[in-house]
């Protein structure tokens, strides 16, 4: 079958002249796994032993790896050297030494032991850390002592793994690991991190540790059926499954299948969760797969014809644009001639937050020196969260392909929480450790009303959060518009916007003004139109009237005492008049 080419593929060798690539770098894995006490909880089943013979039997042959295992001390499980079968052997031997009796968590003596030999940039190598814990810095019962050994992890052992040029990949196998630390670690040297929530999560976050670190080449895998080509020397398929699932069958073109129990030249490694089944010079043509699919399933190719990616990081924000570059490489020199290209279809495939699948075609540069690089801009933003992106190259007789992981937040962790009255709402901010320093951070906050009025929002910081009270009086839609200034760990300050925020305001009445001790003005009209509002007192208008009526009573009786006095003086002026006479 293997020849069975189509044309591109025969006219490889004379048509793509142009720019050789510098040779691939050979790969330096280093993996350094906890072993401390807390273990029987969060991996009560050892899982971490078939997690690491997988990625024993990933490493490419011919890189060079070891393995170191840590509680309060260090510990070499399987000694750096170059990966060949009998480093493999040893591999598997070292990864049963693995336990969970250790006492203490010492991360920074881990990583010194485990970067010795890095103390200088290796153009030729590729240096990967690939870290495992579930804890936090733990080297004594002093919390001072674990804060300094925690600092040295930050400062000293970082800042020596980015000298060395080497990428730390970590993996959180519980909640209370220091989260922060292995992100800040994985962030700073261009490396990755992720949690495996249980540890039966562990050997596919592992495989994704690898596949993230290595970026090895991939052919897509069509439902149960694969294509492989001329060019592809050996390739190795992981199948991941069940306990209870049935046994893996590879069927070949046109060969008899091959099994665990008939591998028929294969190497054939399985183990709790997974089959690893390596194939030496495959023969070309159409494979089946006769097993239970998982879409984490995956084929590795050692091939000529490669497929290079860039443009996509583990990390972004949604403020991010990215651009995608994908170029094919046969013996590392890239192909250039239209008349190989032309067969060839370049795709990336978005699967978002939400598990929404869509694909983009990859169109061919417009400049002249870039020729055979096939790009596409992501002009959308990003939601928050996990995203995958799947770039490929297909033609009629080959696929090659490449997965990448990104994770996506905004370096400002922003929380609106509604409160128990309605329209009312807490706003909180604060900085992400791993990106920014905390210390310093100032945010600036405009709340938007429905009807377009924009005021300032008064923050006050407490436990670590720069916080306020929004109390919203129209109906309708408000916006929290964030601006932030910070710096990172670095020391270079960001001036970042956050965007809007959005919240539910209600309708609520203005609030009553205040009484006007005068009783003039619209202070007075308001307290006469609120006491109409209440309803007449009758009780009171009872006695005003019988005020009024002894008031008229008295005032009618003085009249008549005052009209009988005088009526009696006159009539003894009248008297004393006759008198005289």
């Amino acid at each position: 079958m293997r020849q069975r080419l189509c044309l591109p593929l025969v006219l490889l060798a004379i048509l793509f002249p142009g720019h050789v690539m510098a040779a691939a770098a050979v790969y330096d894995f280093r993996v350094v796994i906890d072993v401390s006490g807390s273990m029987k909880k969060t991996d009560p089943q050892n899982l971490r032993v078939p997690a690491l013979k997988l990625i024993n039997g990933l490493i490419p042959s011919g890189s060079r790896a070891g393995v170191w295992i840590f509680g309060k001390y260090v510990d070499m499980a399987v000694k750096w050297g170059e990966v060949n079968d009998r480093w493999r052997q040893q591999a598997d031997l070292g990864a049963d030494k693995i336990h969970s009796n250790a006492l203490l968590t010492n991360i920074e003596s881990a990583l010194a032991r485990a970067r010795v030999g890095w103390d200088k940039p290796d153009p030729g190598r590729k240096r990967i850390l690939l870290l495992l814990t579930d804890g936090k810095v733990d080297v004594s019962k002093d919390p001072a002592k674990n804060e300094k050994s925690r600092n040295q992890v930050l400062t000293t052992s970082l800042q020596a793994l980015k000298k060395a040029g080497a990428e730390v990949h970590s993996i959180a196998l519980s909640d209370a690991t220091d989260e922060v630390l292995l992100k800040q670690l994985a962030l700073e040297t261009g490396g990755s991190f992720a949690i495996a929530r249980t540890a039966s999560e562990l050997q596919k976050v592992f495989y994704r540790m690898f596949e993230r670190a290595s970026k090895p080449d991939t052919v897509a895998l069509r439902g149960k059926e694969f294509p492989i080509d001329a060019s592809i020397r050996e390739m190795t398929l992981l199948v991941f499954r069940k306990a209870d699932s049935q046994p893996t069958i590879l069927i070949p073109p046109d060969s008899p299948a091959i099994s665990a129990q008939k591998p028929r030249g294969s190497r054939w490694r399985s183990d709790q969760g997974y089959d690893l089944i390596t194939v030496k010079n495959p023969e070309a043509g159409t494979w089946r797969i006769d097993a239970e699919m998982d879409p984490d399933n995956r084929l590795m190719v050692v091939t000529d014809l490669k497929l290079a990616v860039e443009g996509l990081p583990a990390y972004g924000s949604p403020r991010d644009m990215h651009s995608v570059a994908a170029e094919l490489f046969n013996r590392d020199k890239k192909i250039r001639k239209n008349s190989f290209l032309r067969f060839v279809d370049f795709e990336l495939t978005h699967i978002d937050v939400d598990g929404n699948e869509k694909k983009y075609p990859l169109v061919h540069t417009s400049k002249r020196e870039d020729k055979g690089q096939y790009i596409y801009s992501l002009d959308q933003k990003l939601a928050e969260g996990a995203h995958s992106f799947i770039v490929s190259a297909d033609s009629r007789t080959f696929n090659r392909s490449k997965r990448f992981d990104m994770q996506v937040l905004w370096p400002v962790e922003v929380r609106i929480e509604p409160q128990t009255q309605a329209g009312v709402y807490e706003l909180k901010l604060r900085a992400r450790e791993e990106y920014l320093k905390p210390d310093g951070m100032v945010a600036n906050v405009d709340i938007e009303a429905p009807d377009g009025a924009r005021d300032s929002l008064g923050l006050e910081y407490s436990l670590g959060w720069h916080r306020a009270r929004v109390e919203t009086s129209q109906a309708g839609l408000y916006r929290a518009h964030i601006t932030v200034s910070a710096q990172n760990h670095a020391t270079e300050i960001y001036d970042i916007d956050l965007g809007s925020f959005s919240m539910l305001g209600v309708y609520r009445e203005p609030p009553t003004a205040q009484t006007d001790v005068t009783g003039a003005g619209p202070a007075s009209a308001t307290n006469e139109k609120a006491a109409t509002d209440r309803g007449t007192d009758w009780r009171m208008v009872g006695i005003v009237v019988v005020a009024v009526n002894v008031f008229l009573m008295l005032l009618l009786l003085g009249g008549w005492l005052i009209m009988r006095r005088r009526n009696a003086t006159d009539a003894l002026l009248l008297e004393d008049e006759e008198i005289s006479a």
